[in-house]
Protein backbone atom coordinates (compact mmCIF):
# COMPACT_ATOMS: atom_id res chain seq x y z
CA UNK A 1 0.00 0.00 0.00
CA UNK A 2 3.20 2.31 1.07
CA UNK A 3 4.56 1.43 -2.40
CA UNK A 4 1.31 2.76 -4.33
CA UNK A 5 0.75 5.68 -2.21
CA UNK A 6 4.41 6.55 -2.88
CA UNK A 7 4.24 6.14 -6.78
CA UNK A 8 1.20 7.66 -7.20
CA UNK A 9 2.84 11.01 -5.64
CA UNK A 10 5.42 10.68 -8.04
CA UNK A 11 3.37 10.14 -10.76
CA UNK A 12 1.29 13.24 -9.67
CA UNK A 13 4.22 15.57 -9.30
CA UNK A 14 5.63 14.34 -12.77
CA UNK A 15 1.94 15.49 -14.51
CA UNK A 16 1.85 18.28 -12.96
CA UNK A 17 5.35 19.21 -14.04
CA UNK A 18 4.68 18.27 -17.59
CA UNK A 19 1.55 20.28 -17.17
CA UNK A 20 3.17 23.19 -16.12
CA UNK A 21 5.72 23.22 -18.70
CA UNK A 22 2.82 22.84 -21.17
CA UNK A 23 0.86 25.49 -19.79
CA UNK A 24 3.83 28.01 -19.85
CA UNK A 25 5.14 27.41 -23.63
CA UNK A 26 1.28 27.59 -24.74
CA UNK A 27 1.62 31.34 -23.01
CA UNK A 28 4.88 31.86 -24.72
CA UNK A 29 3.81 30.79 -28.38
CA UNK A 30 0.29 33.35 -27.67
CA UNK A 31 2.82 35.66 -26.62
CA UNK A 32 4.85 35.44 -29.94
CA UNK A 33 1.94 35.51 -32.25
CA UNK A 34 0.27 38.41 -30.39
CA UNK A 35 3.94 39.98 -31.36
CA UNK A 36 3.94 38.96 -34.68
CA UNK A 37 0.74 40.25 -35.42
CA UNK A 38 1.25 43.31 -33.97
CA UNK A 39 4.73 43.83 -36.49
CA UNK A 40 2.70 42.81 -39.51
CA UNK A 41 0.03 44.87 -38.62
CA UNK A 42 2.16 47.90 -38.36
CA UNK A 43 4.21 46.99 -41.94
CA UNK A 44 0.39 46.28 -43.40
CA UNK A 45 -0.09 49.71 -42.41
CA UNK A 46 3.41 51.43 -44.03
CA UNK A 47 2.09 49.42 -47.29
CA UNK A 48 -1.01 51.18 -47.59
CA UNK A 49 0.31 54.51 -49.47
CA UNK A 50 1.64 52.89 -52.40
CA UNK A 51 -0.40 55.16 -54.04
CA UNK A 52 1.83 58.23 -53.13
CA UNK A 53 3.72 56.81 -55.68
CA UNK A 54 1.66 58.35 -58.30
CA UNK A 55 1.67 61.60 -56.64
CA UNK A 56 5.06 61.73 -56.95
CA UNK A 57 5.55 60.61 -60.72
CA UNK A 58 3.11 63.05 -61.85
CA UNK A 59 4.50 66.06 -59.83
CA UNK A 60 8.15 65.13 -61.08
CA UNK A 61 9.72 63.88 -57.75
CA UNK A 62 13.39 63.74 -57.60
CA UNK A 63 14.91 60.06 -58.68
CA UNK A 64 16.80 60.09 -55.33
CA UNK A 65 13.42 61.36 -53.32
CA UNK A 66 11.53 57.82 -55.24
CA UNK A 67 14.49 56.00 -54.39
CA UNK A 68 14.45 56.79 -50.66
CA UNK A 69 10.57 56.09 -50.76
CA UNK A 70 11.01 52.78 -52.72
CA UNK A 71 13.74 51.50 -49.78
CA UNK A 72 11.49 52.31 -47.37
CA UNK A 73 8.34 50.53 -48.94
CA UNK A 74 11.14 47.95 -49.33
CA UNK A 75 11.87 47.62 -45.60
CA UNK A 76 8.15 47.55 -44.82
CA UNK A 77 7.99 44.52 -47.23
CA UNK A 78 10.66 42.71 -45.62
CA UNK A 79 9.42 42.85 -41.59
CA UNK A 80 6.03 41.66 -43.50
CA UNK A 81 7.44 38.92 -45.21
CA UNK A 82 9.75 38.14 -42.26
CA UNK A 83 6.65 38.59 -40.01
CA UNK A 84 4.32 36.48 -41.81
CA UNK A 85 6.42 33.20 -42.20
CA UNK A 86 6.91 33.31 -38.22
CA UNK A 87 3.20 33.68 -38.29
CA UNK A 88 2.74 30.84 -41.08
CA UNK A 89 5.10 28.74 -39.28
CA UNK A 90 3.14 29.12 -35.76
CA UNK A 91 0.06 28.79 -37.02
CA UNK A 92 0.10 27.03 -39.98
CA UNK A 93 -2.48 29.45 -42.01
CA UNK A 94 -2.04 29.72 -45.68
CA UNK A 95 -3.33 33.17 -45.65
CA UNK A 96 0.25 33.76 -43.58
CA UNK A 97 1.97 31.88 -46.67
CA UNK A 98 0.34 34.11 -49.46
CA UNK A 99 1.26 37.54 -47.01
CA UNK A 100 4.94 36.00 -46.78
CA UNK A 101 5.38 35.78 -50.84
CA UNK A 102 3.22 38.82 -51.91
CA UNK A 103 5.76 40.40 -49.40
CA UNK A 104 8.87 38.86 -50.57
CA UNK A 105 7.93 39.62 -54.06
CA UNK A 106 7.36 43.35 -53.45
CA UNK A 107 10.01 43.33 -51.36
CA UNK A 108 12.52 42.42 -54.43
CA UNK A 109 10.37 44.57 -56.68
CA UNK A 110 11.20 47.62 -54.30
CA UNK A 111 14.69 46.91 -54.04
CA UNK A 112 15.07 46.80 -58.01
CA UNK A 113 13.82 50.67 -58.01
CA UNK A 114 16.02 51.46 -55.31
CA UNK A 115 19.14 50.55 -56.94
CA UNK A 116 17.99 51.62 -60.34
CA UNK A 117 19.78 54.22 -62.15
CA UNK A 118 15.86 55.87 -63.74
CA UNK A 119 13.66 54.98 -60.62
CA UNK A 120 10.86 56.74 -62.11
CA UNK A 121 10.77 54.69 -65.75
CA UNK A 122 9.65 51.05 -63.24
CA UNK A 123 7.13 53.48 -61.14
CA UNK A 124 5.77 55.04 -64.17
CA UNK A 125 5.18 51.31 -65.71
CA UNK A 126 3.95 49.90 -62.99
CA UNK A 127 2.09 53.18 -61.39
CA UNK A 128 -1.63 51.80 -61.41
CA UNK A 129 -0.59 48.47 -59.68
CA UNK A 130 1.14 50.24 -57.12
CA UNK A 131 -1.98 51.94 -56.67
CA UNK A 132 -3.65 48.99 -56.24
CA UNK A 133 -1.62 47.41 -54.12
CA UNK A 134 -1.80 49.95 -51.66
CA UNK A 135 -5.37 49.91 -51.81
CA UNK A 136 -5.26 46.24 -51.60
CA UNK A 137 -3.08 46.29 -48.76
CA UNK A 138 -5.18 49.31 -46.74
CA UNK A 139 -8.06 46.56 -46.83
CA UNK A 140 -5.95 43.91 -45.59
CA UNK A 141 -5.03 46.03 -42.83
CA UNK A 142 -8.11 46.90 -42.28
CA UNK A 143 -9.18 43.13 -41.85
CA UNK A 144 -6.37 42.03 -40.01
CA UNK A 145 -7.04 44.60 -36.89
CA UNK A 146 -10.57 42.68 -36.84
CA UNK A 147 -8.56 39.27 -36.82
CA UNK A 148 -10.14 37.50 -40.22
CA UNK A 149 -7.74 37.81 -42.76
CA UNK A 150 -8.57 35.80 -44.95
CA UNK A 151 -6.96 33.76 -48.07
CA UNK A 152 -9.17 35.97 -50.60
CA UNK A 153 -7.47 38.99 -49.18
CA UNK A 154 -3.78 37.73 -49.46
CA UNK A 155 -4.16 35.61 -53.00
CA UNK A 156 -5.34 39.17 -54.19
CA UNK A 157 -1.78 40.52 -52.69
CA UNK A 158 0.06 37.77 -54.45
CA UNK A 159 -1.38 38.24 -58.07
CA UNK A 160 -0.89 41.80 -57.78
CA UNK A 161 2.91 41.03 -56.74
CA UNK A 162 3.34 39.52 -59.64
CA UNK A 163 2.24 41.40 -61.89
CA UNK A 164 4.94 43.90 -61.14
CA UNK A 165 7.24 44.04 -63.90
CA UNK A 166 10.76 45.67 -64.12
Amino acid sequence: MKRLLAVTLVLLLVFTFFGYAYHRKSVEVKNSESGLLSVSTTALFCLSDMGAFKTMVEYNASADLLRERAGRYAYCAQVLSEASESLYELTGKESYRNLHVAASNLEIFFNHVRNSEEPKKYLLKNVDALVALGNAFSEAYKVELRGSLGENQTGRLVNLTKGLSW
